[in-house]
């Protein structure tokens, strides 16, 4: 079983209802696909994590990288993994706001503009501190 995740910009800006959508239309195909993981977007930028039968993410990575609606696609890490890392995540979505955010507890900005001067190893790096702690800390959104 693979694990990947990527980071991608948005084509054009995303509504609250464009995420919606998205959430809709992404729950559908992941569950017809046989992958979980999870999606942060913020001010443009996604965080994805896709995990499932090896063929099936790499082609699902594939369709996003070509799909229009995202731009600077770029691979954070990929690998083998013998469990599911995020095996009862459904998508889920909540507006937040800067405000609301900045008061969380260990709240670190990873779409913020000192990650954009980070390098592909370092962006790595954060990705993985960021979906460990996710995959530890965060509550399984309901079904």
């Amino acid at each position: 079983m693979l694990s990947m995740a990527y980071l991608s910009s948005a084509s054009v800006p995303y509504s609250d209802e464009d995420l919606a959508d998205l959430l809709l239309r992404s729950r559908a195909n992941n569950g017809r696909l046989g992958l979980t993981g999870m999606l942060l977007y913020r001010d443009g930028q996604f965080l994805q994590v896709l995990e499932g039968p090896d063929e099936v993410v790499r082609e699902r990575y594939e369709v996003i990288a070509a799909d229009g609606r995202h731009s600077s696609v770029h691979k954070l890490l990929e690998s083998q993994i013998t469990e599911r890392q995020f095996p009862e995540w459904t998508m889920g979505f909540r507006a937040m706001t800067d405000d609301v955010v900045a008061d969380i507890p260990g709240y670190a900005d990873f779409f913020g503009s000192r990650s954009a001067r980070l390098d592909g190893t370092q962006k790595a790096s954060r990705a993985r501190l960021l979906l460990e702690w996710f995959r530890h800390h965060s509550f399984v959104p309901a079904a």
